[in-house]
């Protein structure tokens, strides 16, 4: 018996949600594929191909709406036919944003509240949250706040979440997009010791094929809503390589100067302090920086090491519990691009969305083509969702921009786009800062670059510099 088996599966979003590579409406067109039982299956092509259209739709209860034909056969029983339990034990699947999937406060309580719906009793729930503290290696942050765990910890937490339900199958969306490197490679260190200590099968649809390629026994690459190519690993990469423009390293990269430094600063930090509770740790302590006007400014810093606890400092929705942070304007306009750009989204269609903001279709940017303006901006693949809040947040004309893994869920084309966008925000003069774990975007982009350690920021430096000087933040080491 087949695992899981898709026969001549179509799709349209009932409102013909499709980037611009898509034809005829389709989402999903013919599509085709077998997977077997214990299988690690890596699902890669641009953005917009499809991906995590066809992961929503393995997962039934939150399938979007749209016009499907074709059938999807799990474990010999149709799709559609499946209880609301066997769907919510048998399929488990991990959404791009993490913000989307945890629901309490403590990690203990998200690690028991799917048991909980599934009647466990109350010893063979605290058995299993026990087996699965000690498998993930979460002992430490067991009893911690999911609202302060970093981002790295996040994804582990809502993969164990998962793994305590005991699912058949596992879907991943882009598990890694916003992970430094450390992180993402102990995340898929633990995904390949659960795979193989359980043998559950596994669907990943991920842009980072690098580190997912070597746990993967196939890879199918989309393309236009279509599969294009079913193969081992190393053949598919080569002819997924082909879709896009090729990656640029650091030879090819312009060397002539980034310009010199204006000096004139849009935003000072003068001794921050800032922690989450009375009683914990500085997550910022003695902070001190300055943004200059007309730059893009990158940090660097590990999961958790305080990048999105000072956007939000800066942005003004925390108080620092000392310092002072100083505008050059008094009014200063501060728009904030998320890690969750759905956080960003209040309306029913993209068009909407940008009318929210004052935009008509003759103000659209160019990029906005991309986009079906009468699909839900939620029907929107990852790269396009940040498009779209990008038009948002720049409609706003801002005096400094602050962006938070911008690039996540981007593939090359849609980086090319951001990196054009971004220097012409710098050249009107805005002040752009971004964290980023995206060395080679960071070194395209940004004129200025630090890292973010122990609560403290380094001292910017030119970004070739940074990355002549740094032995580890450097592409020179990267093949």
């Amino acid at each position: 018996m087949d695992f899981l088996k898709i026969n001549n599966l179509n799709f349209i979003y009932g409102t013909l949600n499709t980037s611009a590579k898509k034809t005829d409406g389709f989402a999903l067109k013919d599509i085709n594929l077998k997977i077997d039982e214990g299988d690690i299956v890596t699902l890669c092509g641009p953005t917009g191909c499809g991906k995590s259209t066809l992961l929503k739709l393995l997962k039934a209860e939150i399938a979007p709406a749209g016009d499907l034909s074709g059938e999807i056969i799990f474990c010999g029983k149709k799709l559609s036919e499946l209880t609301a339990k066997e769907q919510s034990k048998d399929i488990a699947l991990l959404f791009q944003n993490t913000e989307d999937q945890i629901v309490t406060d403590k990690v203990w309580h998200e690690l028991a509240f799917g048991l909980e719906n599934l009647g466990f009793s109350q010893a063979d729930m605290e058995n299993r949250i026990a087996e699965i503290i000690a498998f993930f290696r979460l002992e430490s942050i067991s009893k911690s706040d999911t609202g302060i765990l970093s981002g790295g910890q996040k994804q582990l937490l809502l993969l164990a979440t998962l793994l305590a339900m005991s699912p058949k199958l596992l879907l991943l969306d882009e598990p890694i997009s916003a992970l430094d490197p450390e992180n993402a490679e102990m995340f898929i260190s633990a995904l390949k010791r659960l795979h193989d200590q359980t043998g559950i099968t596994i669907i990943i649809a991920e842009h980072k094929i690098d580190y997912i390629a070597p746990i993967s026994d196939r890879m199918v690459v989309m393309d236009g809503g279509r599969i294009i190519c079913q193969d081992k690993p190393d053949e598919a990469i080569k002819e997924y390589r082909k879709l896009l423009p090729p990656i640029k390293r650091e030879a090819d990269y312009p060397k002539s100067s980034r310009g010199e430094s204006r000096r004139e600063a849009a935003l000072t930090l003068k001794n921050v302090y800032y922690r989450y509770e009375r009683n914990s740790g500085d997550v910022l302590e003695n902070l001190e920086a300055s943004f200059e006007k007309g730059k893009c400014h990158a940090i660097f810093g590990c999961n958790a090491a305080g990048k999105t606890t000072l956007f939000n400092l800066i942005s003004g929705f925390y108080k620092p519990q000392e310092g002072k942070i100083i505008f050059s304007k008094k009014k200063a306009k501060i728009a904030y691009l998320p890690q969750n750009v759905e956080l960003l989204f209040t309306a029913e269609t993209v068009e909407q969305e940008l009318a929210n903001v004052g935009l008509k279709r003759s103000d659209y940017p160019n990029y906005v083509n991309r986009l079906n303006l009468l699909s839900s901006p939620y029907d929107l693949s990852g790269g396009e969702k940040q498009l779209l809040a990008l038009a948002k947040i720049s409609a706003l004309n801002p005096d400094i921009l602050l962006m938070d893994e911008p690039s996540k869920g981007m593939d090359t084309n849609l980086e090319r786009i951001l990196q054009s966008e971004l220097k012409r925000f710098t050249e009107n003069g805005i002040c752009v800062v971004m964290s980023t774990h995206d060395l080679e975007f960071a070194y395209a982009v940004s004129d200025l670059c630090s890292i973010l350690s122990m609560g403290k920021l380094t001292g910017f430096k030119n970004t070739e510099e940074f990355f002549e000087t740094n032995k580890l933040y450097s592409l020179k080491r990267r093949p």
